[in-house]
């Protein structure tokens, strides 16, 4: 993911037409494979990458490292590139050998038999590689094969202010009913101060997604469950609808300028949000601007009856070989080489999928003079424990979780009210994209 983190959730907040377009297509397409016939292959042919500016650097660090390597980089808007497939699919011709895709739920629509785009990875990627990526590649699983590689994570901690959790006498909560607690004191003892903010989409990727709350689970490429009313959708509900209305969870965006206004002045207690939060949101000056000493990251808190502590995931990225690629050899040893190589993750802006190069990544990061004390454990940790539940869908959740749930929420109600209504919405999308819909 990139630095510019508000704009990028204008992205994840508004799916791509090309992805609407795409499920509503979807529907009526034949079971056709999802790969292309076998392209004849030429081991000198030129390796063309597309990428945001962002990740540009990581393709230059690569023909630094491989002087011999043919590679063409070219920087295009990522909103852009399922079109663009598309209209390669059309004319034959002009696919990129590899891509790079900030979101990683695209994969389901680039491996699926409209696109035909990624290739199969599963024995052209060593095993013990593939082992070493900290969720083994989930979001890159479909049906049980390997189509892209993750580059970098957004696994959820819960970010606080050390001292001023210390000078309220709080202790850091470890299961969501001490969380929940804490927000009724905050509420009594402390009122105006947040411990999260729920007027945003993140909402489930922070909350629903950590829970386990069916709304991208796929028991095949074929198949969803998707069930609002299950008890981890509904506890959530249950748990943060009276912090809504005591005040300890915002209704406000996190992004928003009146929120931040808030979290400057020195309010925001603590907010379970992605790794890249804190710092590209809690550390800089145009954000919550946190002073140096005080950023800390807690583990996620546990659900009664479970023993993990899961994260979401709001992010990380993915590299995805081309099925035409005429130097298929070439293609995957590029996308391998940026997601695992030091040379390039020890320095990435956000935190290595690939757990070797995230040690050396947290080297640097966890010396950060904003932050409180030594990140590294909880980060390593819940990059560990996203929830399996949630996999890539070829229909979009924030787009329905913002027009119903987060909508309940900004206008003063609540979302258990809305849960309802986010059914309809996903089970409708999630049929015209092909899924037989089930509630388990």
């Amino acid at each position: 993911m990139k630095p510019q983190k508000v704009k990028k959730w204008a992205r994840l907040a508004a799916v791509p037409v090309a992805v609407a377009i795409a499920s509503a297509a979807l529907a009526g397409c034949s079971s056709s494979p999802s790969s292309t016939a076998q392209v004849a292959q030429n081991s000198k042919a030129t390796t063309t990458v597309w990428v945001d500016a962002t990740r540009k650097p990581a393709v230059e660090a690569y023909q630094k490292a491989h002087p011999d390597a043919k590679v063409k980089v070219e920087v295009l808007d990522a909103t852009t590139f399922l079109s663009k497939i598309q209209l390669a699919n059309r004319v034959g011709s002009g696919w990129p050998d590899v891509i790079f895709d900030s979101i990683p739920s695209d994969i389901a629509a680039l491996q699926s038999p409209l696109f035909k785009y990624s290739q199969k990875l599963d024995d052209l990627v060593p095993k013990d590689v593939q082992d070493n990526f900290a969720t083994k590649n989930a979001a890159c699983t479909i049906d049980g094969h390997l189509y892209c590689l993750q580059n970098d994570l957004a696994q959820d901690v819960m970010w606080y202010n050390k001292p001023l959790l210390d000078k309220f006498g709080y202790t850091l909560p470890t299961t969501w009913a001490e969380y929940a607690d804490l927000g009724n004191k905050i509420a009594k003892e402390h009122p105006g101060y947040l411990i999260g903010g729920a007027g945003e989409s993140t909402l489930y990727y922070d909350y629903l997604w950590a829970s386990g709350c069916p709304l991208q689970t796929l028991k095949s490429s074929t198949e969803a469950v998707i069930n609002t009313a299950d008890v981890k959708c509904t506890r959530v509900a249950g748990m943060l609808d009276p912090l809504l209305a005591n005040g300890s969870v915002s209704r406000l965006s996190p992004f928003s300028p009146e929120f931040t206004a808030i979290a400057k002045s020195g309010k925001l207690l603590m907010m379970p949000a992605a790794s890249w939060v804190g710092p590209y949101v809690f550390k800089p000056s145009t954000g919550y601007a946190f002073p140096n000493g005080s950023l800390a990251a807690g583990a996620m808190p546990t659900w009664p009856g479970e023993k993990t502590n899961y994260s979401g995931a709001q992010g990380g990225g993915i590299w995805v070989v081309s099925s035409h690629s005429a130097n298929t050899k070439g293609a995957v040893a590029l996308a391998q080489w940026v997601t695992t190589a030091n040379e390039y993750q020890s320095t990435a802006p956000t935190y290595p999928a690939y757990i070797p190069a995230a040690k050396v990544w947290l080297e640097t990061t966890s010396k950060d003079p904003v932050y409180a004390e030594d990140p590294s454990a909880v980060l390593v940790d819940q990059a560990s424990k996203i929830n399996p539940a949630e996999s890539a869908t070829r229909y979009d959740v924030a787009s329905p979780v913002t027009s119903t749930i987060v909508a309940s929420v900004k206008s003063g109600g609540t979302i258990a009210s809305a849960l309802p209504a986010l059914q309809t919405q996903l089970a409708g999308l999630a049929a015209s994209a092909g899924y037989a819909v089930s509630a388990k």
